[in-house]
């Protein structure tokens, strides 16, 4: 019974604080509205900052004995060159798990003696911040190596077999969305 009346009390006393707030004061001077900037929000931009790295090394330089980019392929796929994409994120947008979510371009160039022969750039991809072990295939490495001297399947070259000489490849992967960079990769492969 107590609880009863305690609660009906607390319930008439909320019920006339309410409708005291809701009458209007006639003492009260009509105040002037103003726009006013806040003084301490900042508005901070998204931001990444991180590296790529192949074998621990932000350049490397391969020498391909037999010049054949499925070779290298290989090595890719046996562990042998691992490709690390690690990155922080700042004010970055977060997903419903309260994880933060960048996205990101993956562009692969390719260099014959210092020219640019040709680049890739693949459509956006999702990634949440931190360190990654990224396939091969997330970049065109092997498949610019292997039109590297033209397209095998009309001038009947045996396809991923390259000439001599020194192929110089970038690895970037560009941020969307938000400032800052990740530290590109140079993949020096000598034939």
């Amino acid at each position: 019974m107590m609880k009863k009346t305690i609660v009906l009390t607390a319930m008439i006393l909320v019920s006339a604080f309410a409708k005291a707030q809701l009458k209007p004061n006639t003492n009260m001077v009509k105040p002037r509205i103003e726009t006013v900037k806040p003084v301490n929000v900042l508005q901070k931009k998204a931001s990444v900052n991180g590296k790529m790295l192949i074998k621990n090394k932000s350049s490397l330089e391969i020498k391909l004995k037999n010049g054949n980019a499925v070779d290298l392929f290989k090595d890719f796929k046996m562990g042998k060159y691992p490709i690390n994409f690690n990155f922080e994120g700042f004010g970055i947008p977060r997903d419903e798990q309260e994880r933060g979510i960048v996205l990101f371009e993956f562009v692969t160039e390719l260099y014959r003696n210092g020219k640019l022969i040709r680049s890739v750039k693949r459509q956006p991809m999702p990634f949440f911040p931190g360190e990654m072990l990224e396939p091969v295939e997330t970049f065109d490495i092997i498949s610019l190596l292997t039109y590297a001297q033209g397209d095998p399947l009309t001038n009947g070259a045996y396809p991923g077999k390259l000439d001599k000489g020194k192929y110089s490849i970038k690895l970037k992967a560009i941020p969307l969305g938000v400032s800052g960079e990740i530290q590109e990769v140079n993949l020096i492969v000598w034939i």
